[in-house]
């Protein structure tokens, strides 16, 4: 047997049996591995040309690449220098505004404490403006109570010097009734030489004259004391006893009792029918000894009432003839129905009574009550309110 030559290819003898098989076997061999070497010798011839082609271009890479990190680097370098030189400003203006910081620091230090002391001084302050206060609430409180006392005093002074005014009206009053009383006395006096020598007696009221022994009813002529001329008066002699003298008869309307002050004063009508004696004439009866006073009533239609007061007495001029009442007792019903106590006098031209309707007025006449329309006195005799009263005010001493 022989053996080839080239690419390390050889042939091994055979043996007639199994010969043929493997020398397909080798012969497959050998032309796999001529096949591959012609493949590896085809890339080379094609990959030379390339692998110089990116050689050149990897050098000229390279080549750019040195240069571009050269300028980079000059760049870098430049930029560090800026960075630097950026850095030593920021470190000196560091340090400058650090030292700005500590005397920052220092000032607000020292402003603390002279915030400290201000505010110090402002609780001195406040503590001692508190203080002041209190003392100035205290004084406040001083004058106020000071100032009470002295109103208080300068009421009392103010009363004081009322009371003083009251009393020297009072004794002007007194001193004019006195002068009054005098010129009665005076009168009297020249007056009774007279009643002697026609041996008539003189009565002070119709208590005295039925003392005397009279009994029919009918007009007298009696000399209050303090009066300045005798007057004449109807006497009750035998209702209730009699004594009375009558102060007012109402019984038909003849009279007009719409009269001024110094008609009720002076007294009007005639003693016999309606009349009104007198205010002044009551007042001086009434000072003298204690008197009752009894009011007798009687509607249209006959029905009587009357009320009657144990204590009586009619106040001066001065006194707006104030009327003072006790004692009550009748079938008039509530006191406060009639007239009532300590209420003055009233006149259409003369209001001194506390009603706003002016009693006076709207019982067209004068009075002395307080409440209008429960008003019985000197009111008219004609139907007025719905209700009709014939009246008689009389009255006798104890």
């Amino acid at each position: 047997m022989w053996e080839g030559q080239g690419a390390s290819s050889r042939l091994s003898p055979v043996t007639p049996a199994h010969g043929l098989p493997q020398l397909e076997r080798t012969i497959k061999t050998r032309l796999k591995l001529e096949l591959v070497e012609a493949q590896q010798q085809m890339v080379h011839n094609q990959t030379a040309p390339l692998l110089k082609l990116d050689i050149s271009f990897l050098n000229q890479i390279t080549a750019q690449t040195h240069k571009l990190t050269d300028m980079e680097a000059q760049q870098f370098l430049s930029q560090t220098s800026r960075m630097d030189t950026q850095m030593l400003k920021t470190l000196l203006s560091t340090d400058k505004l650090e030292k700005q910081l500590l005397l920052q620091r220092q000032k607000l230090q020292q402003l603390q404490g002279q915030n400290s002391t201000l505010e110090a001084r402002l609780q001195a302050l406040e503590m001692k403006q508190q203080e002041e206060l209190a003392s100035l609430f205290s004084k406040k409180e001083q004058l106020l109570n000071a100032l009470s006392r002295q109103s208080a005093a300068l009421t009392n002074i103010e009363l004081g010097l009322q009371g003083l005014r009251h009393n020297s009206s009072l004794l002007q009053e007194q001193q004019h009734q006195l002068r009054q009383q005098l010129v009665v006395w005076w009168n009297r006096m020249q007056e009774r030489p007279k009643a002697l020598a026609t041996g008539e007696h003189v009565f002070q009221d119709c208590a005295e004259i039925q003392r005397s022994g009279a009994n029919a009813s009918d007009v007298y002529t009696i000399q209050v004391s303090n009066a300045a001329k005798p007057r004449k008066v109807f006497c009750d002699l035998q209702s209730s006893g009699g004594r009375w003298t009558i102060i007012q008869r109402r019984e038909n309307g003849t009279v007009n009792f719409q009269r001024n002050w110094k008609d009720y004063k002076q007294g009007f009508g005639d003693p016999a029918g309606e009349h009104w004696l007198g205010n002044e004439v009551v007042y001086q009866l009434t000072s003298r000894a204690p008197y009752s006073l009894r009011v007798e009533l009687q509607d249209w239609e006959g029905h009587k009432t009357y009320a009657q007061y144990e204590h009586f007495q009619l106040g001066s001029e001065g006194q707006l003839y104030r009327l003072s009442l006790g004692g009550y007792h009748g079938s008039a019903g509530r006191q406060s129905s009639m007239v009532l106590q300590n209420t003055s006098f009233s006149t259409f031209d003369s209001d001194n009574d506390n009603c706003l309707c002016k009693c006076a007025q709207v019982m067209s006449g004068g009075s002395c009550a307080l409440r209008c329309c429960q008003e019985w006195g000197a009111g008219p005799a004609l139907p007025t309110h719905g209700l009709t009263w014939l009246s008689s005010f009389s009255a006798f001493p104890h």
